[in-house]
């Protein structure tokens, strides 16, 4: 019996392994699916998902679901393109057909050049259906981006009942009794879960875990404050890497050990099944969150602004200033994650608009007053500085007044009261979800930039430390690489430049980023270019969005302008004259950069532009004719250098030292400490006395004369004598005296020399005549007076 079961078994066996055969067999010899048309019908349920109602987390699915199918139609593209390339070269190898007065070729040939043209025009046809493909794929991606603008823009400026219209109020009122009878539905679901889906022994187990965990967390983070380890020293910090590195701690330890506590109860939580389904919005999403954004917040502020810490103070300010802006920061944090874990609350209990509104309105309001109590604080204590100044305040208080100035800045108080008006406007007016997003919005402005200044000291001590050219790390390691410290530091200069900009990028795009509050996705360009009526993007916007990219652009220009001029290139080793010319011509680059980027933003064609300036040129040419010509030949000094930054010239009659060359003109100190504005047209097309193009060295000449009894010889060596004795006289080549004539009253002797800098010139001058003034009475050689002529004349 056991053995005829186990044949049955065995045959049973063999039959399957031959169906398993057969079918990979057929399955290999199946042609595979073509990737356009895998494209083509995720394609058309992109296109009928889209023609429905759908929300943003919808949209962002649809997006995620189109980028691999866009993936997917470029590299089919780039596998088929090049075998299109290769089939046309072989047809354009076969020649064109022949004519029909021609000879006839052989069918070989015609049958080949045949069957490579239907070659070349599938492989055509085919590349022809997936751009296509692609440009449907970019058109869907237009359109969902285009819903998510809409639908955020409809979210962002619905308009609601204002909370000083009694209507508001008045739906309050009726959604209160409903919000309670929903809470009280939550709170009874969620009992019966714990008590028939979970059970007693599971919660008590949980409740144990989570106790032990905590006690033992509480215990790590005790022993590791006990030991110092994020305690931020009393004394000053050796060094700015080393401040920056307490700060640092400081910042970690505040913002990961309450999230790290939270995130173990709520894997407890989670892991025991104790969160109702429905409400896994609210724990552990919205609790977590608003956890993260008090914990960070607070972290960020105190190691950036080291409130009663001023020696690990990043930011330069007074101690009350920073104390009031770290708790400005705070109280907003928690404002902010208040409302995070409310809007959730609404959400699970699909609260009616009139509780939405409120959360929002409420958070806006308390922001609100947040701003108010901190301009109240600052503007009291600056009053209190300025009283101690003018002396209304006694000694002591005085003193203490003095320790630190004022340091908020100039801009921050109007920004301020700006956003506040806002705000204010927006309730007033019934707009409580863009109230609240703009409040929010400057909290998490404020909140990354300190963040950014953290990291960015971070950058510069690193830097400074390991690639400075004075320190022992820097030294050890340009040895180690075999390269000059001065270039050790030139190359982390230029990285951390680099790195500046693209931590200063991923900032932006952090403030700007796709989150909202509450949970909705925006980005900047969905918040103020999103906004469109009859489809048409307002003048206003479109003017507002070109000068903000100007204003900006120009900053950055002049921020990146400054650091070239100052960090990177006196650290190249070029003279001053070629580091001037090189940051006017950079600056000129980058402000035609940004002027491009400006006009593209405004939604300018280059091209035309082009097309109208070449018709303006000729007739603004004759009005502008000479500040064309300065404007060129600036171009030409900056290029060609004949005269530098620090030069000394003679120009129309004017000498002096080039201290400025800009696009229009030169400007010139003469010795007289005035400036003389020369254009740049004079520069180029007169004469220009260069003392300094190829060298600093000048020739000075003294002549002297003497009595004719004096000795010729002995006056030519006391000549020379004198000459070799001033340090500034160049030996090579070397000082020459020459009898130059017999005058009526002596004989006239020529004291020639080069001096080392003609800026010394008449300081040598001078002293040469002393020396030989002493010299000559020493050794009794007399000067001869002037002729009777000269004298009557003088």
């Amino acid at each position: 019996m056991r053995s005829r079961f186990r044949l049955v078994l065995a045959q049973v066996l063999l039959s399957l392994l031959a169906v398993v055969l057969i079918a990979g067999q057929v399955l290999a010899q199946a042609p595979a699916r073509d990737p356009a048309e895998q494209a083509k019908a995720a394609l058309d349920q992109i296109e009928s998902a889209l023609e429905r109602r759908l929300n943003g987390d919808e949209l962002t699915d649809l997006k995620r679901k189109l980028d691999p199918v866009r993936d997917a139609l470029a590299a089919a593209l780039a596998e088929v393109e090049p075998r299109l390339a290769e089939a046309r070269e072989r047809l354009t190898q076969l020649g064109p057909k022949p004519a029909d007065t021609a000879p006839p070729e052989a069918p070989e040939a015609r049958q080949l050049r045949d069957t490579q043209t239907k070659a070349v025009a599938d492989i055509d046809a085919r590349v022809r259906a997936i751009k296509v493909l692609q440009v449907r794929a970019d058109q869907f991606a237009d359109r969902i981006v285009e819903k998510r603008r809409q639908l955020f823009t409809a979210e962002l400026f619905e308009r609601s009942n204002s909370v000083v219209d009694p209507r508001f109020w008045s739906d309050l009122s009726g959604a209160l009794p409903w919000m309670a009878r929903s809470s009280g539905f939550l709170i009874t679901d969620w009992w019966q879960h714990l008590t028939d889906v979970v059970g007693t022994g599971r919660l008590a187990v949980a409740a144990g875990t989570g106790l032990l965990a905590a006690g033992v967390l509480l215990w790590i983070y005790r022993t590791l404050r006990r030991r110092g380890l994020y305690r931020r020293p009393d004394d000053k910090p050796a060094s700015e890497l080393a401040k920056v590195l307490a700060d640092l701690r400081v910042s970690a330890e505040r913002s990961l050990v309450l999230p790290i506590l939270v995130g173990i109860a709520l894997a407890i939580v989670e892991n025991f099944g104790l969160v109702l389904p429905r409400a896994e919005p609210l724990v552990p999403q919205a609790l977590m969150a608003a956890v993260l954004v008090i914990s960070f917040t607070r972290g960020v502020m105190q190691g950036a602004f080291a409130p009663g810490a001023p020696a690990y103070r990043l930011v330069p300010m007074p101690d009350e200033q920073a104390e009031a802006i770290f708790d400005a920061l705070r109280g907003a944090a928690w404002v902010v994650a208040a409302g995070i874990f409310l809007l959730a609350v609404a959400r699970v209990l699909i609260a009616p608009v009139a509780i939405t509104a409120l959360i929002t309105s409420l958070t806006a309001l308390a922001i609100v007053v947040i701003i108010l109590v901190y301009l109240r604080r600052t503007t009291e204590r600056e009053a209190e500085d300025d009283a101690a100044a003018d002396g209304e305040t006694p000694p002591e208080a005085a003193a203490a007044a003095t320790v630190a100035e004022p340091a908020i800045w100039g801009w921050s108080r109007p920004a301020l009261w700006v956003v506040v008006a806002v705000v204010l406007v927006g309730l007033i007016a019934g707009y409580s979800a863009l109230a609240a997003f703009v409040a929010t919005r400057l909290v998490a402005a404020v909140v990354i930039t300190a963040a950014t200044i953290l990291v960015l000291h971070l950058l510069d001590a690193v830097i400074a430390e390991w690639c400075g050219a004075g320190t022992h790390r820097g030294r050890v390691l340009a040895a180690s690489i075999g390269i000059k410290p001065e270039r050790l530091q030139l190359a982390g200069t230029l990285l951390a430049g680099v790195l500046r900009v693209i931590i200063l990028i991923l900032s932006a795009f952090s403030v700007f980023g796709p989150w909202g509050f509450g949970g909705a996705a925006a980005t900047f360009d969905d918040a103020f270019f999103g906004l469109r009526f009859h489809e048409l993007r307002t003048l206003a916007l479109t003017i507002a969005g070109g000068v903000l990219v100007l204003v900006i652009g120009f900053f950055m220009l002049r921020g990146v302008q400054r650091w070239v001029r100052d960090k990177v290139l006196p650290l190249s080793g070029m003279d001053a004259g070629l580091q001037n010319s090189v940051s006017t011509i950079f600056g000129y680059a980058g402000f035609a950069l940004v002027l491009g980027i400006t006009l593209r933003q405004l939604g300018l064609d280059l091209s035309n532009l082009a097309i109208v300036a070449g018709a303006l040129s000729v007739g603004i040419g004759f009005g502008l004719q000479s500040i064309t010509s300065n404007f060129v030949s600036g171009l030409i000094l900056l290029a060609e250098r004949p005269i530098r930054v620090g030069d000394s010239i003679v120009v129309k009659g004017e000498e002096g030292y080039v201290r400025k060359i800009s696009v229009r003109s030169t400007e010139i100190e003469t010795f007289e400490r005035a400036t003389v504005i020369v254009p740049n047209a004079d520069m180029i097309t007169g004469v220009v006395k260069n003392w300094t193009h190829s060298n600093t060295l000048s020739r000075i000449a003294v002549p002297v004369r003497v009595a004719y009894d004096s000795d010729p010889e002995v006056v030519r060596d006391e000549l020379v004598a004198v000459a070799c004795d001033n340090r500034f006289i160049m030996q090579q080549p070397p000082p020459r005296v020459f009898l130059m004539r017999f005058a009526d009253t002596g004989l006239d002797f020529e004291l020639r020399c080069v001096v080392s800098n003609v800026e010394y010139s008449l300081t040598v001058r001078s002293d040469l005549q002393l020396a030989i003034l002493n010299r000559f009475r020493e050794r009794g050689i007399m000067i001869a007076p002037p002729p009777p002529a000269a004298v009557a004349r003088q």
